[in-house]
C-alpha cells in the first residue's frame, strides 16, 4: 500500500511536432516510486505519443525516441529501482488537431521505509523494473524534548547518479 498518492494531468496542444515535443516537469520532494497508472482517453487515434523523461533522459520507454501511443487505453506499471529523486517529466507530442491529455497518477513510499511487493495488476501489462535507484535512510528521530532538523534536499545528488547510471548503460550497449 502505498504512503503517499500523487495525480498529475498533462495536456498536450495540438500541433505540437515530435522534433520540437511539449516537456511537462512531473515533480514532488523524494520519493519511492512503487507504481505508476495512466489513463489517455478516447480521442488521439495515434497521433499523439508520451514518455516519461527525467532532466531530457528516457525513463519510460527507455529507448531514445520512443514514445506511448494508445487511445482510449489504460494501465498501471509497477515500479522497482527507478529514480527518487521526484524529478519526473511528461515528454510528448500531438500532430492533431485538438490537444489530449494523459492522467497519472504515481504511487509512493517515503525513502528508507519497507517496500512491499504489489498485488498481481488485473489490467494488461507487466511489472517494469528500472536499471537505477537509490533509497535514502529516514532521519533519526529527534531526541525527546528536542526539536527536528529537515534533511537537507538529496535530489541533485540523485538526479546525477541515475543519470550517470543510465548513460554508462547506453554507452555499454552502444559498444556491445
Amino acid at each position: 500500500m502505498a504512503q503517499e498518492i500523487r495525480e498529475f494531468a498533462v495536456t498536450i496542444p495540438a500541433g505540437t511536432t515530435k522534433s520540437v515535443p511539449l516537456v511537462t516537469p512531473i515533480t514532488f520532494p523524494s520519493r519511492i516510486v512503487t507504481s505508476v497508472a495512466w489513463r489517455v482517453p478516447p480521442g488521439p487515434s495515434g497521433l499523439m505519443g508520451w514518455a516519461l523523461t527525467s532532466d531530457g533522459t528516457p525513463v519510460i520507454p527507455v529507448q531514445p525516441g520512443a514514445y506511448m501511443v494508445t487511445d482510449n487505453q489504460a494501465d498501471t506499471w509497477y515500479l522497482e529501482g527507478y529514480l527518487d529523486s521526484g524529478n519526473w517529466q511528461v515528454t510528448g507530442y500531438n500532430t492533431g488537431i485538438y490537444p489530449h491529455t494523459v492522467y497519472l497518477t504515481f504511487q509512493l513510499d517515503l525513502p528508507g521505509t519497507v517496500e512491499t511487493t504489489p498485488p498481481p495488476s488485473a489490467v494488461v501489462g507487466a511489472d517494469v523494473v528500472g536499471a537505477t535507484g537509490t533509497v535514502t535512510t529516514p532521519a533519526a528521530p529527534p531526541a525527546a524534548g528536542g526539536s527536528s532538523t529537515p534533511a537537507p534536499d538529496d535530489s541533485p545528488a540523485v538526479i546525477t547518479a541515475v543519470l550517470s547510471a543510465m548513460l554508462e548503460q547506453l554507452q555499454a550497449a552502444a559498444a556491445g
